[in-house]
C-alpha cells in the first residue's frame, strides 16, 4: 500500500510529464515547421527571413484568453476539470514553467520574486491541483 506522501509524489510527478510532453509536442510542431520553411522555393529567402525574424509566431504562444482556459488543452477529464479550479495566475505560473519552457529564475524577474519563491508557490499550485483532483475523482466514482 502506499502512503499518502508516496502518492502525491506520483500524482505531482504525473501532472509534471503531462505538462512537459506538451512542451515537448510544442517543440516538435516548431521543428516541422522550420523544416517545411526550409524546404520551400528559393531557399535563400526563406531560410534568410526565418533567420533573421525576431517575432515570435503566435501559433506557438497562448494568448491571455487561452491561458485562461488553459483547461481546455488537456485530455484527462479529471485533470482538466482539476485546472479549471485554478485561478488566472496560477494556471499562467504553470503555462509558462511547463508549457512556454521558462525557468522559476526566469518567472521571478517577470513578477520581480526569487526563484525560491517561484518554485514553492509552484509546488503549492500543484499541491492545489492534486487536491481538486483527487476531490473530482472521488466525486466521479461516488456519482
Amino acid at each position: 500500500m502506499h502512503t499518502e506522501r508516496e502518492v502525491s509524489r506520483m500524482f505531482i510527478r504525473y501532472v509534471q510529464s503531462g505538462l512537459r510532453n506538451e512542451r515537448i509536442n510544442i517543440y516538435y510542431k516548431q521543428q516541422r515547421q522550420v523544416a517545411e520553411i526550409l524546404l520551400e522555393t528559393p531557399p535563400e529567402t526563406q531560410l534568410l527571413e526565418y533567420l533573421f525574424n525576431t517575432e515570435v509566431s503566435t501559433d506557438d504562444v497562448l494568448t491571455v484568453e487561452d491561458i485562461s482556459h488553459l483547461e481546455a488543452f488537456f485530455e484527462n477529464d479529471i485533470l482538466s476539470e482539476g485546472v479549471a479550479t485554478l485561478n488566472f495566475q496560477e494556471k499562467l505560473l504553470l503555462y509558462q514553467y511547463y508549457i512556454f519552457g521558462l525557468n522559476d529564475g526566469e518567472i521571478g524577474v517577470l513578477y520581480n520574486k526569487t526563484s525560491q519563491g517561484i518554485g514553492k508557490r509552484r509546488q503549492r499550485v500543484l499541491s492545489h491541483l492534486k487536491s481538486a483532483c483527487e476531490s473530482l475523482a472521488i466525486t466521479g466514482l461516488e456519482g
